[in-house]
């Protein structure tokens, strides 16, 4: 059978334009003779040891910090103010006197009361001097013993009077700006300032009930602040509300930070991740992982620079990096760069990051997976 000419050069040219392409095709993809990733066929990737490190289960959550103790300060008494013995934000020890009001009258009683209960004490040792020698009446004595004590007590009314006068810290703190002014005149309950103890901060934050199960005092948290990026505050849940809100099915949690330095305010608002569970686990890069299906799978490396494909497990994720609860050994060294394509039983060469001029025909990889 005669094939015309025209269709002899036409089989031709397919025959060659097949040839080539199966040439192109062997020498981008590593595979065939000679392959074209480098020397020997080699693909180059770059590798991730598998390693053990601590992970832990987060639940996130919005706070509120607040101050330890925090009281707002008035005055017990009506009177006109003596003197104010401190600056606004300024640091006072427990103890210390913030304000005096005037009280020259209960200053008076006071004095009255005092020389009073000196009086009979005196009249109580002269009568019990008696009283030994048989002179007078153990009736006497014990009379005599009541109006001391009755003047006891009087003092300490009168003392305490005064002291209605003093305003004191309860507690050490930082006091807010005073809102009264020298020689004012003020009454009981009106405000004079606030005292905050921020040496430690409370927290309080809600989370879902389907956690309550593992909720417990004790429990580390991280918080941060958009007052302080980037920089993360550690503290421990202190305790776990008694009842669960019936509205929104969730419960409170108080968790305390230490806050030595006084950068955290009470008020501030505070992103929160409660860790529960920690625990030793496998971890690699998230990015060396390759859904297939409901299936995930990694390339690992071997001693001989051979890609093997594995199928592996997974658990929790966290920014980056995800748990493996089996399919990998600690320290396999696993594909992160290069896998889209790599091939079972292909050759690898390992780059390390000084290869930078080596890693050019990972560009295209990475460019997808930003994408």
């Amino acid at each position: 059978m005669n094939l015309p000419k025209k269709g002899v050069a036409l089989a031709l040219t397919v025959v060659v334009a097949a040839g080539a392409a199966w040439f192109i095709f062997a020498s981008g993809s590593g595979g065939g003779p000679g392959g074209g990733f480098g020397p020997g066929g080699a693909q180059p990737v770059y590798v991730v040891p598998a390693r053990y490190e601590t992970f832990s289960d987060r639940i996130e959550a919005i706070g509120t910090l607040s101050a330890n103790e925090s009281i707002t300060v008035t005055a017990k008494a009506q009177g006109v103010i003596r003197s104010i013995n401190f600056e606004d934000g300024a640091t006072v020890r427990e103890n210390e006197q913030i304000v005096s009001i005037a009280a020259a009258e209960e200053d008076a009683r006071l004095n009255v009361e005092l020389a009073n209960l000196e009086e009979q004490r005196k009249t109580l040792d002269r009568i019990s001097d008696l009283a030994r020698s048989n002179n007078v009446s153990q009736a006497r004595v014990d009379e005599q013993m009541a109006l001391v004590k009755k003047a006891e007590a009087n003092v300490a009314a009168a003392r305490a009077r005064v002291n209605d006068f003093r305003i004191w810290a309860p507690f050490s703190g930082v006091l807010g700006t005073r809102k009264v002014s020298l020689g004012a005149l003020v009454n009981p309950g009106t405000v004079i300032t606030t005292l905050d103890d921020i040496s430690v901060v409370k927290l309080d934050f809600a989370v879902p009930e389907t956690f309550l199960s593992s909720l417990r005092p004790g429990l580390d948290i991280e918080a941060t602040s958009q007052a302080y990026p980037g920089e993360v505050f550690a503290g421990k849940v202190s305790s776990v509300d008694s009842r669960v809100d019936p509205v929104t099915r969730s419960v409170d949690i108080r968790a305390v930070i230490s806050n030595d330095d006084g950068r955290l305010r009470p008020g501030m608002l505070m992103i929160v991740e409660l860790i529960k569970d920690s625990r030793e686990s496998l971890i690699i890069p998230e990015q060396a992982l390759m859904p297939d299906g409901t299936k995930q799978f990694v390339y690992v490396v071997n001693g001989d620079n051979v890609a093997e494909r594995k199928e592996v497990f997974i658990g929790t994720r966290r920014p980056g990096f995800v748990e493996v609860s089996g399919g990998l050994a600690e320290g396999e060294l696993v594909v992160t760069e290069g896998t889209m394509q790599l091939r079972p039983g292909a050759n690898v060469r390992v780059l390390t990051p000084g290869d930078a001029a080596n890693s050019a025909p990972l560009a295209g990889e990475r460019q997808s997976r930003q994408g």
